[in-house]
Order: structure tokens, then C-alpha cells, then sequence
């Protein structure tokens, strides 16, 4: 294909680290023109899920690895489908750690690369302005859904990555959204667990579905993972290898049954507690990869009686959403247009690297 338009371009690596997401906006259409996920080889997602643990030259290390990576594959998009008039990317980087309670978070994989070999502006570290005046860091997509979406019929965008995060978004609704429990980030480190490395997710939940969930040990879990109040941001480690070694000393394949009704429990409760209970809302729009874990939808739309949709039914790639926030938050930024946050406060989000 051959853009005529001008496009900003996103890049997104989530919390499971396992690919980088290009995708392509356009920005006068406002739409995807087109996307491409390069899955990482599993050394990386292996040393991207350890790198909470790395010395300071180890990680300063890998920061520099993944801007060359990202330079390297962004190459390969703009070829692949010979993209032209690009005006921005907008890159989200790796989070290695974040952690609201301590006011902190971060995001790596240096944009110095890209915008220095492509002659490109780069935006990237999006959540620090948030953070800089009394936020959480994240999520930022209800800044993203708002824009696209706020004149719909009241609808809940769940986003499934390693993280589930939301927004509740429509017309007379003031849009808002956080984190709301694990998504893959469970049944990913018990697969990758189990199978000493061998597979690292439950594809379409297969094994989720071959078992009986706990349903009574599921529901007392879930009393320790709701929030009193509304706004809750949350890192992958919260999710991960301790809290198995906590709740699931010995783990075994059936588990994976009670991990997956559980996340939906966690999800379906929290959805009815600070949504529900409020708003009168049919849908629930799912992107991300737990859209393709068929026994995690199935759990979630049993436990909300909500009707579930993928985002592609709204004219949005479920698998590119994320992406094409990074780009339409890297467009306003080197537009000086300032967002509004969770807290009301507005700012101008990232940090500019000129080529």
C-alpha cells in the first residue's frame, strides 16, 4: 500500500512481553491503515519478565537492546507496507516495574534510535506527566477511548493483556476507567511454570476448560483483590510468581482451571461494584490477547450476563488498540495538546526526542 494521508505510528509492548505491536494511523481518516505484531524469541520475554531483578548495568543494557530492536522493526514495517509521510511515533516502551504505591514507574527500550536513524519525532514515557502530578501512571486508555468513543451507547472497552484494565465510555457519561485485576498474567507464569518454559499461555483456554474450577477457593480469593474505591493501577508482579507460590504452593495443571475463573471473578466483580451498580450498560467491547481465551470470555459473560463483543465490531483492531493510542497520544503531544487525566488535571503527555 501507498499512504497518502499522513500517519503517526504506535508502538506497544505490554505487560506478558511477548511481541511488539506496530500499528499505523491515520490521521486524517482517524482509523488503522494497517498493523503487524513481531512476536519476540522467548530469551527476550524471558529476560524482559526477570529485568525487575536485573543489576543496573544489566538493565541499562537491555534499555539500549530493545531501542535497537525497535528501530530495527519498525524498519521492517515501513517496508513491509511501504508506509510513507509519517509524523510521529508514539512508543509506549517495556514497563519493567511499575508501582503506583511508591509513585513510580518504568518504561524502557530507548526512542533515541528510532527518531535519530528515521529522522522521525519520537514521543515516549507517557505515564511519567500523570504520575508528576498526583496520578497512578496508569492505565492512560481511557484518555484514548474517550476521544473515539464518547458519543457511543454507555459501553465498558475491557482491555485483556497481562493486565485487565477498562473504560466506561458514551454519550452524558464522563468516561473513566483503572486496572481491574489480572487477565494473562496468571495463567501465563503457571503454563510457563508447569511447562518448565515450554509454552508460555493457555491457548483458547484449552486447559482452563478441560478442568473444574474451585469456584469456593476462586470467591475467597477474590475478598482480597477489590478495591474500596474507584482508581486502581497495577504492575504484572502483582499477578505473578509469588502470589502462585502464595495461593498455589503446589501447583499442578488443574489450577489453571480455578486461575482463569477466578481472573474472570475478579473482573466481574469489580465491573459490578464500580459500574454496574450505576450505570446501565448491555456490552462489553474486549481487546487484547485474552480475547482469543475462549473459557476467559465465556467465564466473564457468564459472571456479568453482559453481552460480549470483539472491538473489530466497532472498527477497531482488538490486537492494535493499544498501539494506536501510543500514536494518537505521540500526534497530541508534538501538537502541544494537552489530555485529561484521571485526576482532571490536563497535561501535555510524554517526553519529545527531535531527530
Amino acid at each position: 500500500m501507498i499512504n497518502k494521508n499522513p500517519l503517526a505510528l504506535g508502538l506497544m509492548s505490554g505487560t506478558s512481553a511477548d511481541g511488539l505491536t506496530i500499528a499505523a494511523l491515520d490521521l486524517k481518516e482517524q482509523n488503522c491503515l494497517c498493523y503487524k505484531t513481531y512476536k519476540y524469541p522467548a530469551n527476550l520475554q524471558k529476560e524482559i519478565l526477570n529485568a525487575v531483578n536485573f543489576t543496573a548495568p544489566k538493565l541499562a543494557k537491555l534499555d539500549y537492546d530493545l531501542g535497537r530492536l525497535y528501530l530495527k522493526l519498525t524498519k521492517k514495517f515501513t517496508r513491509e507496507f511501504n508506509l510513507k509521510n509519517i509524523k510521529v511515533i508514539g512508543c509506549h516502551g517495556q514497563t519493567i516495574c511499575h508501582a503506583p504505591q511508591e509513585k513510580a514507574t518504568m518504561q524502557i527500550g530507548q526512542g533515541a534510535f528510532m527518531a535519530k536513524n528515521l529522522k522521525i519525532p519520537v514521543v515516549n514515557n507517557f505515564r511519567v506527566g500523570d504520575i508528576a502530578l498526583g496520578g497512578l501512571g496508569a492505565p492512560l486508555m481511557p484518555i484514548f477511548d474517550n476521544a473515539f468513543f464518547k458519543n457511543s451507547e454507555p459501553l465498558i472497552l475491557l482491555n485483556l493483556g497481562g493486565i485487565a484494565n477498562f473504560s466506561l465510555v458514551g454519550k452524558n457519561i464522563k468516561t473513566f476507567g483503572f486496572d481491574i485485576g489480572p487477565a494473562n498474567a496468571l495463567s501465563d507464569t503457571a503454563i510457563t511454570i508447569l511447562t518448565k518454559g515450554k509454552k508460555t499461555f493457555d491457548k483458547e483456554g484449552f486447559l482452563a476448560a478441560k478442568y473444574q474450577p474451585d469456584i469456593k477457593y476462586a470467591k475467597e480469593l477474590v475478598k482480597n483483590f477489590t478495591p474500596k474505591k474507584v482508581g486502581l493501577s497495577l504492575d504484572r508482579n502483582t499477578f505473578g510468581p509469588n502470589f502462585l507460590k502464595k495461593y498455589f504452593p503446589k501447583l499442578k495443571e488443574k489450577d489453571i482451571a480455578t486461575l482463569n475463573y477466578f481472573t474472570a471473578l475478579i473482573i466481574a466483580e469489580n465491573l459490578k461494584k464500580f459500574v454496574l451498580s450505576k450505570y446501565k450498560v448491555n456490552t462489553i467491547a474486549v481487546s487484547g490477547g485474552g480475547l482469543f481465551n475462549r473459557t476467559l470470555i465465556k467465564n466473564i459473560q457468564d459472571l456479568t450476563k453482559l453481552d460480549i463483543i470483539n472491538t473489530i465490531q466497532l472498527g477497531l483492531e482488538p490486537m492494535a488498540k493499544e498501539a494506536l493510542a501510543m500514536a494518537y497520544f505521540g500526534w497530541q503531544t508534538i501538537n502541544k495538546k494537552a489530555l485529561k487525566l484521571a485526576n482532571n488535571k490536563k497535561t501535555i503527555l510524554g517526553e519529545i526526542i527531535l531527530p
